[in-house]
Order: C-alpha cells, then sequence, then structure tokens
C-alpha cells in the first residue's frame, strides 16, 4: 500500500549539502538538514534526472554506473550499510544472526512484501538471486565471495542459510548491497529489459535505450512512500551538456565533473553536493610480461606518478592521493600506508636503473571512459619524465570491460573502479584489480593466505593487524597502483528535496519529494 507518511528510511543517512558558488576547493559543507528536514513533503510531480550512462539490467546484479540511479527504486535489498557509520541496516530482512564460529549466517526477510508482478516475495527469491550472482554472465563483482560459501537454503518460508567454511559476516552485507531481489519469474526479461520486476518504489515502465528510462510509483509499496508520480532517467553523453540540463530540462544532474560545476559558481538556483561512494582510478601492471616482471620497475612507476598533479589539472582539487584500494580509516591503515608511493621521480630513476630498464617501453591500454583518457595524459608525462617510453592505446568501454574480464588487458593498463565503501575484506576479491584471475596475473600463495587471514579476522584488532599486513605486502610487489580517489558530485534544484544515497552511492528515491 502506498503510503505518504515522511520517515528517514532504514540503513539510510545524509550527505552534506555544498554550497554553489564558493568554487570546488571552498565549497561549503552545511549541515545534515540542508536537504531533507524541510516543510512538510508535497505528493506528486515527475522528477527528471540526468546522467551520462544508459542503465544495464542485464547487469542488474553488477556494480555498473548506469544502474546507480535505477537499481535500488526498482528492486530491493536485504540490507544497506549506511554511508557514516558502515554498519547494516534492515530493507527485506527484519533479522540476521551468525553462529558462534561465524559458519553458519541466518536472515529474516518480511512477509508481507509482494513483487511488481502482485507474487509474494519468500525465501525461493533470495537464494535464486544469491545463486545468480554465481553466475559468470551476471557478471557481479561479488561472486568470488559468494562462490566461497558451501550453501545457500531457504529453511523457512521467509528464512534463508548461509554455510560456509569461513566466516560469513561482516563481508556478507556488501554482497547485500549489490544483491537485489529478483523476480525468478520474469528474470529472464532483464537480459533485454523486456520484464523489470523488483519490489521497490517505482515500477520500471519504459526504456529506450541509449536515451531514456521512466518508473512509476508502485501503489502497492510495502514501504512508506514514494512521494513521486515517477521518476524520469535522461542520457546525455556530453557531460557538459549533461549539466546545462538542469537550466529547465531535469531537476538532478549525477556525476558532475569537477569542470562543469565551475560554471555554478554563484548561481542561486542550483545546488552542487557530495554523494556517498566513489571512484578508484587504478594503474595496473602484468606481473609476468617483462620487463615488468622485475618488482623495482613496478615500484619505480608508482614513484614516477604526480598524483597531486592528476588531482588540480584533471579533478579541479576534488579527490584524495592514496595507495590504498579500500577507506584511508578502515583499522590497519596508517599514514605510512595510505601514502606509501610519494611523487618522487630521482628515486623512480634509481629503481630503474636498479631493473636496468632505461628507456623501455611501457605498452598501456587506457579504458575510454570518464576521466581516465586524461588521467592518462599526466601520467604518459610522468613516465617520459622518468626515462619510460610509454605507447598508451585507447580502448571503447566495452572492449576493455572484456579484456578486464578475461584478465587481459597487456602489460600495463588503466582502469576505473567503483565499489568505494565496501570493506577491504571483500574488496581484495571485488574488485578486477585485485580479485582472482586479475589482469595483472597476480595471485601468489602467500597473497591468497593474507587475504584469507583479513577475511576470518573476527575482532577489530586481528582485522587491523591483517589488513596492515596485507597492505605492505601488496605495495612492496607493485602490481597495482591506486592514483587518487575521487568523491561523485551531483547538482540539483532547490525543488528537490529528500535525496538518499547508499554506503557505496546507489541513489534511492523512496522518500524523495518536489516542492
Amino acid at each position: 500500500m502506498r503510503t505518504r507518511e515522511r520517515t528517514s528510511g532504514p540503513g539510510l543517512s545524509r550527505r552534506s549539502l555544498l554550497k554553489s558558488g564558493a568554487g570546488l576547493a571552498g565549497l561549503v559543507a552545511a549541515g545534515p538538514g540542508a536537504l531533507w528536514a524541510q516543510e512538510t513533503p508535497q505528493e506528486g510531480g515527475t522528477l527528471r534526472i540526468a546522467m551520462t550512462a544508459d542503465i544495464q539490467p542485464q547487469a542488474i546484479l553488477a556494480g555498473r554506473g548506469g544502474n546507480d540511479a535505477f537499481r535500488h527504486n526498482v528492486f530491493d535489498t536485504l540490507t544497506v550499510l549506511d554511508s557514516e557509520t558502515g554498519q547494516p541496516k534492515g530493507i527485506l530482512a527484519t533479522d540476521w544472526s551468525s553462529s558462534e564460529d561465524g559458519l553458519t549466517f541466518t536472515v529474516t526477510i518480511r512477509d508481507d512484501v509482494t513483487f511488481h508482478s502482485g507474487r509474494p516475495l519468500t525465501a525461493e527469491d533470495v537464494v535464486f538471486t544469491l545463486e545468480q550472482m554465481k553466475v559468470p554472465e551476471n557478471a557481479s563483482q561479488m561472486r568470488p565471495l559468494v562462490e566461497q560459501w558451501t550453501s545457500i537454503e531457504a529453511t523457512g518460508e521467509h528464512e534463508v542459510t548461509i554455510t560456509s567454511d569461513s566466516p560469513v559476516a561482516p563481508r556478507v552485507f556488501d554482497v547485500f548491497q549489490l544483491a537485489v531481489i529478483v523476480d525468478q519469474e520474469t528474470f529472464a526479461g532483464l537480459q533485454d529489459g523486456s520484464e523489470v520486476i523488483g519490489t521497490g518504489p517505482f515500477r520500471f515502465e519504459e526504456w529506450v535505450p541509449g536515451a531514456s528510462v521512466r518508473m512509476v510509483a508502485n501503489e502497492e509499496y510495502w514501504g512508506e512512500g514514494p512521494y513521486l508520480d515517477a521518476v524520469e532517467l535522461n542520457v546525455i553523453n556530453d557531460p557538459t551538456a549533461m549539466a546545462n540540463a538542469i537550466r529547465g530540462q531535469v531537476d538532478l544532474v549525477l556525476n558532475l565533473t569537477p569542470r562543469d560545476q565551475i560554471m555554478f559558481q554563484g548561481d542561486p538556483s542550483v545546488e552542487v553536493f557530495e554523494g556517498a561512494g566513489g571512484t578508484f582510478y587504478p594503474l595496473g601492471i602484468d606481473v609476468t610480461a617483462a620487463p615488468f616482471d622485475n618488482k623495482a620497475l613496478r615500484q619505480a612507476i608508482g614513484y614516477a606518478i604526480d598524483r597531486e598533479r592528476i588531482i588540480d589539472q584533471v579533478f579541479d582539487g576534488a579527490g584524495e592521493t592514496a595507495d590504498v584500494w579500500w577507506r584511508t580509516n578502515e583499522p590497519g591503515s596508517t599514514d605510512e600506508i595510505n601514502h606509501h608511493y610519494s611523487y618522487d621521480p630521482d628515486r623512480a630513476r634509481e629503481l630503474i636503473a636498479e631493473a636496468g630498464a632505461e628507456g623501455a617501453d611501457v605498452p598501456m591500454q587506457v579504458i575510454g571512459f570518464g576521466a581516465v583518457p586524461a588521467v592518462y595524459e599526466i601520467v604518459q608525462n610522468n613516465l617520459r619524465d622518468v626515462g619510460l617510453n610509454p605507447v598508451g592505446q585507447v580502448l571503447e568501454t566495452a572492449a576493455f570491460d572484456q579484456g578486464q574480464t578475461a584478465g587481459e588487458l597487456g602489460p600495463v593498463f588503466m582502469q576505473i573502479h567503483g565499489l568505494q565503501g565496501f570493506s577491504a575484506a571483500t574488496l581484495v576479491d571485488a574488485l578486477p584489480a585485485l580479485r582472482p584471475n586479475n589482469p595483472s596475473k597476480f595471485d601468489p600463495p602467500e597473497y591468497r593466505a593474507l587475504k584469507d587471514a583479513l577475511q576470518a579476522a573476527q575482532d577489530e584488532e586481528a582485522y587491523a593487524a591483517a589488513l596492515g599486513e596485507l597492505a605492505e605486502f601488496m605495495l612492496d610487489e607493485a602490481f597495482s597502483h591506486v592514483l587518487v580517489k575521487t568523491t561523485p558530485l551531483h547538482l540539483k534544484t532547490p525543488q528537490v528535496h529528500g535525496l538518499e544515497f547508499y554506503n557505496v552511492g546507489y541513489l534511492q528515491l523512496g522518500q524523495a519529494w518536489l516542492g
């Protein structure tokens, strides 16, 4: 039943509004109530959103940028992670528990939920969803984690039990963030978007591939809301054109570039704000390809890159220099670990000489997505400055993704990854740069053993010790260098209220409204 009572929503947190007009480096964060605690929510209206990437319903169980505004509005998850505390909050799940040894995890789901088709949700649908995450064609980044579970069973009409040879929690909550519960009767329709059936606050009404998506309010939604009558997603590939759409064409722009936000300085009719989640920009190296099988050369590349210049020139100061693939405040991270590879071209030259690689060619595959080609321009200049000869090739996203999935991207490659907000214990087996069959071809027994120790840690002290040891090993081996991390910027009109983002940046509109 559709209701209109205003609630904060389970598992959600408020993101600070960044006032336009201060410049990116000086944006001022207002209090958490700036976006949400305003006058009484109003019913009705259509929220118009602009984004650069089209949806990919066939990859609904994978992290795909185009799905961020759509996935958690048509579908629901069992739990989400609060973007400030990192703690799980129930959505479809009402309760969960672990056995004393952590090898058995039981979750209870709501008994009052129906799919948009009218069919009641049962534990069998949860089992089906989690089993689908193991299927390679579904491309879920959580596949390596789910494959470690020995069984996923419906142990009651509304109860699911997961068993494993290693502790299931807390990484299970990372899995749940991508595991939107799908309708097993219509799952095949996701391949072409002909049937997109979930349990979320909005129903999937129409998709014009490459152009637009329309979602309408689910009048029989089991939870609170929605207030909106409909949501329209408009795909605008050019980032500047997308940003300019805020001037009358749309109400919300997702993933604004730092450069494009400058045009809105001093404009009281729009508001720029930060979202949750973010993006990693890693540079990977195939450790089996000569001369990059020499660790000294791989380390030299880490010291050669001017990360601060990338942030200043490509992202207009909006970003973070960090060498780790997870949050810099994760237990076990230290400043020495987080900033292991400071910009030191002299040290880079010494290591290149030690490796006997002066003047070596550096063949590089670069994904032609977002800011990666611009980052590459700086990277290639840095490598030339220390005596290497970079030879780059920019690939279309689809071609690059194929190579990444197959673990074949050549000697050196530049990737782009989301999933910021997941735990390190999950990321080491989920990120394409780090997981088994990674394109760096790096998976020695010691790496696996250190990952296993981290994933088996059951208290913060043990977790911190294990993460520190793993991080030091990975940084020393230098098979993947994180260049920078960035936080997403979004743009909205003042009439838009109640936007909520989950921990890794997924937009939820169940409580959104137009004033």
